[in-house]
């Protein structure tokens, strides 16, 4: 990491911290649920096809 020499400190932390913080968010997304025994995103996958089946058959009728 790079000193700056005018205000004394280190540069190059936040890109350590995105990688942290966006490897969190992916673990979380992909990681099985006790209850669930589904993903995060496999939840939000289903919940999401059912809203757009729902809307689809809402719109077919006349």
């Amino acid at each position: 990491m790079k000193t700056n020499a005018r205000w004394g400190r280190q540069s190059g932390t936040a890109m350590v911290e995105y990688c942290v913080v966006s490897l969190v968010v992916v673990s979380v997304l992909f990681v099985p649920l006790p209850g669930l025994n589904d993903s995060l995103l496999g939840y939000l996958m289903n919940a999401l096809r059912q809203f757009q089946s729902h809307t689809t058959y809402l719109l077919s009728l006349p």
